[in-house]
């Protein structure tokens, strides 16, 4: 995220890391799946918090067993709180190109100010991964807004306290949070998601070093009347079997809809599955396909 001069060092630098993927044709449906928030009586009540961290207010956003899944190169951060709440007044808004993630600056509430460090200047970074980006409707700059999320230090900025990341956001006395995610479609063919079309192709088989060409058009329009969709946001995880990311890449289409991207294979020989992201103006859908690396 790039900030100001004199906020830039509440941005990250995203690391990346390389991995071969070999590909499918494949295209996938944003399906309804069980991610819903409830809303109790025990909004107000709030959860012991470790040292150094907001209390969770319970009621309000389910706390996630693993705040880290799916967040790009988990390994920079260290977690104090799995689940914290803050709320302040939202001063900046940005997407980063570079790992897709939405990041905000908050200059929190004076009950929070106690749990910043002085590097942070009185300023919280608030991010949402690409993963929740199409379920979380972002404040706009200037708002104020209660943050449900991990409470975190990120090592790649001298340890300063983030938000990182953020599944839930109350604007105003209304709940903005997380609809029921998509879920990727079992059909290796086209298949139309909230009149989203995502068509993925990339080669089934590389060897270890070698390059990968992926290629990626995303479409618009039901039946009969499909147009590209330019500057539709395009996020790839590639995990591991057990489930551990090991690489990530943001990208976006271009005025034809389409996307190329290349990664290189210098991760060990195994398999891996491949999973995109795509959102635009609230339309969403999802591609997963299995991935190999093998041996020369």
């Amino acid at each position: 995220m790039r900030m100001p001069n004199d906020q830039r060092r509440l941005g990250r630098l995203g690391g990346r890391h390389v991995l071969a993927l070999a590909g499918v044709m494949l295209v996938a449906v944003s399906a309804a799946v069980g991610l819903g928030l409830a809303r109790g009586p025990t909004v107000q009540t709030a959860m012991a918090p470790p040292a150094g961290a907001p209390a969770w207010r319970v009621g309000a956003a389910p706390c996630r067993q693993d705040p880290m899944a799916h967040v790009p190169n988990p390994t920079r951060f260290l977690v104090v709180a799995d689940c914290s709440t803050v709320s302040g007044t939202v001063r900046q808004v940005r997407r980063d190109p570079t790992d897709g993630e939405v990041n905000m600056l908050v200059a929190v509430d004076r009950t929070y100010t106690r749990f910043l460090p002085s590097g942070n200047q009185g300023l919280l970074r608030v991010a949402a991964i690409p993963r929740d980006v199409p379920r979380v409707t972002i404040p706009r700059a200037g708002q104020h807004a209660t943050f449900y999320g991990a409470w975190v230090l990120d090592r790649n900025q001298r340890n300063q306290a983030a938000m990182h990341p953020v599944w839930m956001v109350e604007i105003s006395g209304r709940s903005i949070g997380l609809a029921p995610p998509p879920t990727p479609a079992t059909s290796p063919n086209t298949v139309v998601a909230k009149r989203l079309r995502v068509h993925m192709r990339a080669p089934r088989s590389v060897p270890v070093g070698g390059a990968i060409d992926i290629s990626v058009r995303v479409e618009s329009g039901g039946k009969g009347a499909r147009r590209p969709l330019p500057e539709a946001n395009l996020f790839f995880e590639v995990r591991t079997q057990d489930g551990r990311g090991v690489q990530w890449k943001a990208a976006a289409t271009n005025t034809l809809g389409l996307a190329r991207l290349t990664l290189v294979a210098l991760e060990h020989p195994g398999s891996f599955r491949l999973w995109l992201y795509v959102d635009k103006l609230g339309r969403s859908a999802v591609v997963s396909a299995p991935v190999t690396v093998r041996r020369r």
